[in-house]
Order: structure tokens, then sequence, then C-alpha cells
């Protein structure tokens, strides 16, 4: 019970690694705020992290309306002095009914674009400006990013969206140390999220289980990491997590 009365802020929460990471902090005794769009998604996952012994709030919040983003840093900090660690999930890669790759970049909406950026740097980056300050020593934040062998080719706004969020964790890791706030980052490679079996079946039988990075996201926030900051880990199936390049 690692994380017993802490409350850790986890978005993307309704779906995949999301739920997942939500899950494995309820097993550790926390009470999770899930923050996601789908309310029924959200459900789902404040059902199994009941279950899994935690405690749940759940805020539906679109991270590409800056109006809402705030709404739900406001309701958190009406009804929380001390937040324990901050864990962006949330990103953008495909839509309702199509995967945004394999695409040259100025065939790209330009709102798809704009909302990539919202959800995969600009509201991680202000979620860390509006909780930092109710962040005791020890605590964590912890930005999902994504590995890409092949290049930027073919999906760019994703790409770099989680290139900026990689400068983003080296960058707080610095500006924090001193505060005793660890900053790291998890680039998982292909995962095998319920979208990623539906757009590419092909390659399940090489991607790694949420619950797999869900168990590493844990552990760096937990006290067992508690001298790790300003690290970006690589987690591939089958293989032990190992820090990434970062220029």
């Amino acid at each position: 019970m690692r994380f017993k009365n802490k409350v850790i802020i986890v978005t993307g929460a309704s779906t995949g690694i999301g739920r997942a990471t939500a899950i494995a902090f309820g097993k550790e005794g926390a009470t999770v705020i899930l923050g996601a769009r789908s309310l029924k998604g959200l459900m789902e996952t404040k059902k199994k992290v009941n279950e899994a012994g935690g405690k749940t709030e759940v805020i539906t919040v679109d991270l590409t309306d800056e109006k809402r983003l705030h709404s739900f840093i406001k309701e958190i900090k009406e009804n929380h002095k001390q937040i324990d660690a901050l864990v962006n999930i949330a990103g953008i890669w495909h839509g309702k009914d199509e995967v945004y790759a394999g695409r040259d970049y100025e065939t790209f909406d330009q709102k798809v674009i704009v909302d990539t950026y919202m959800v995969g740097t600009i509201s991680p980056s202000l979620l860390a400006h509006a909780f930092i300050p109710l962040m005791p020593k020890g605590s964590a934040i912890m930005n999902l990013s994504g590995t890409f062998e092949s290049g930027a080719k073919g999906w760019l706004p994703y790409y770099v969206s989680k290139r900026a969020i990689e400068d983003l964790t080296v960058g707080l890791a610095e500006e924090l140390k001193d505060k005793g706030i660890q900053v790291n980052g998890i680039s998982p490679s292909d995962t095998a999220t319920d979208a990623y079996k539906h757009y590419f079946p092909q390659y399940i039988k090489d991607a790694i289980e949420p619950e797999e990075i869900a168990k590493f996201v844990v552990y760096l926030c937990s006290d067992e990491a508690k001298d790790i900051t300003g690290k970006i880990y690589v987690l591939k199936k089958g293989k032990e997590p190992f820090e990434a390049f970062h220029f």
C-alpha cells in the first residue's frame, strides 16, 4: 500500500494505459482523480479502481478545451490541498474513425494539429503549473511519451507533441529538484490498448501490455525511485526498461 492516503491525478484514465495506471495506483491504496472525456469510460475505470482497493473521483475533462481544463483544475483545488502525483497519460494519435499516421503533414486538419499539441504538451504544462504549489517534497510528475524508431514521417503532430513533453520533463526535473519533486517520463513502444488492436492488429504480438507500463509508472512515483528524476525510460515487450537518449 505504497500510496495509502495519497492523491494521484491521472489523465487519459478512461481507457488503455491511463485506465491500467489508475488501477495500479488503486491497488496501492491511492485516491485517484480520474480525468478524461468519456464519462462512460471513466465510470468503468472507477469501478475497477474501487475493486482493486482504491478510492476514486471522476471529473470529465476535454483537454483540447482550455476553459474545461481550467474547470478541471479548479474543481480539484477546491477539494484537495495536496497532490502527491500528477500522471499525464492523455494523448491524441487517432480520431473516432481514423488513425493519424501514414499521412503527409499538409494533409492534417488544422484542428487535429492544434488538439494534438493541446492534449500532448500544453495541457500537461498547465496542469504542472497549477499543481506544483500543492505538491510536497517526495511527490512526483510522470509524463507519457512514445518511441519513434521510424522517425517523424507520417505522424508529425503526435511526434512533435511527444518530443515536447520530453523536453518539459527534463526541464521541470531541473527546476523542481531543489523542491524534492521528481519528474520522469516513460516512452513505451507499441502498446496493446484496444485502440492499437483496432488500428494495428498485425503488430499486436509485439506490443507491450498497458499493465506493464502502469507498473513502472507506479514505481517511478514511489519512494523506491525517489532519487530518480529527469529521466525518460523506453519500455518494450520482453525487455527491461532502459534510459532513452535525449537531446
